[in-house]
């Protein structure tokens, strides 16, 4: 089990959040120190957040940021894979003696 942040969860979190205080994303950034439009943004819209963004944003919203972690099973992830193609540089060619 890897752990991950639930990141569905969090974004609902945060509407919530904004929708009970009546604030825009600018203006939750103004009422809180540490926030930016763009950290907001991402969060609100499920993307990957450092550790830092993720624990200013539960200190704005006055949650722990442990009620965010989720384990994962690494065999259940659904992860893109890189298809198979033909390489770009050729493999080394063995030294042919004359």
């Amino acid at each position: 089990m890897r752990p991950d942040i639930d990141r569905p969860y969090l974004a609902r979190c945060i509407e919530r959040w904004m929708r009970a205080k009546n604030l825009t994303t600018r203006g939750a950034c103004l009422h809180h120190d540490g926030l930016n439009p763009a950290m907001i943004s991402r969060a609100l819209n499920g993307h990957v957040l450092s550790a830092a963004s993720l624990l200013v944003l539960c200190r704005a919203i006055d949650m722990d940021p442990r009620d965010f972690l989720v384990f994962v099973d690494p065999m259940q992830r659904n992860q893109a894979v890189t298809a198979i193609g033909k390489r770009e540089t050729r493999p080394p060619q063995e030294e042919l003696t004359p």
